[in-house]
């Protein structure tokens, strides 16, 4: 929390479980309480993707954070997604295994490729671009 500038129920990291100057591996529990399972669906709750995205992003962004590679008074958002895969659904209850690899970086300007795996089964890949942002 105190690198990242998302608060509930927008912070979808619980923990880091490596971390290097270019990767990251963190987990989720997807808590079957989130409101978003109310609408999303409620015969059928699950993930919606535009999270899964913001979830792989948010782990992005801690790999600059835990390097201190962001500027004071700024922070790192979403700028745009090239690719994203959904191969399977994510539920509540699931457990979220998030890596995170950042394969390209100028001045300011981030692209990242990350997956979700649940139980050993690929749920989300995605090809996405960031960039640092004043607040």
């Amino acid at each position: 929390m105190a690198i990242l500038p998302h608060r509930d129920p927008m912070l979808f990291i619980d923990r880091v479980l490596n971390a290097t100057e270019s990767n990251l591996t963190a987990e989720t529990h997807v808590d079957p309480a989130w409101p978003v399972f109310d609408g999303h669906f409620p015969e059928f709750p699950i993930m919606p993707g535009v999270l899964l995205i913001e979830t792989i992003a948010q782990a992005g962004s801690l790999i600059l954070g835990l390097r201190q590679s962001v500027a004071p008074g700024s922070f790192v958002g979403l700028a745009s997604v090239s690719s994203a895969k959904f191969r399977r659904a994510v539920k509540p209850g699931d457990r979220m295994n998030i890596h995170v690899n950042l394969v390209q970086e100028r001045r300011g300007f981030y692209k990242y490729e990350g997956v979700i795996d649940v139980d050993a089964q690929r749920a989300v890949e995605v090809e996405f671009a960031a960039v640092q942002m004043s607040l």
